[in-house]
């Protein structure tokens, strides 16, 4: 259980790093921030060009809410339900990719 340092691994840990981050802007920043729309843009991308790291049904699902998020138009409690959606995918993100670097 060593981590082997390949262009590769370090991109997947680069983008577990971003998920922390951008969960961490969720939390305290508006819903109507950019950057988080910006990140589902790159995780949808990386899971086209890799198809096995990720379930892109999953992908999907936190990039609609995401974007049901940033173009708000809910009340609180359905904007509180997709978050808690979206915080889940980001769970699913960071384990995956956990696994698939110790896997390696």
């Amino acid at each position: 259980m060593s981590f082997n340092a390949t262009n590769f691994t370090v991109s997947i840990l680069l983008l577990m790093v971003l998920t922390l981050f951008i969960a961490g802007v969720r939390i305290r920043k508006p819903v109507e921030n950019n950057w988080v729309f910006f990140y589902w843009i790159l995780v949808t991308a990386v899971t086209i060009t890799n198809p096995q790291l990720y379930n892109f049904r999953v992908i999907a699902v936190g990039l609609a809410a995401g974007l049901l998020i940033r173009f708000e138009f809910m009340n609180g409690v359905i904007t509180r339900l997709v978050l808690i959606v979206e915080m889940c995918i980001w769970s699913y993100i960071v384990y995956m990719s956990w696994m698939m670097m110790i896997s390696l």
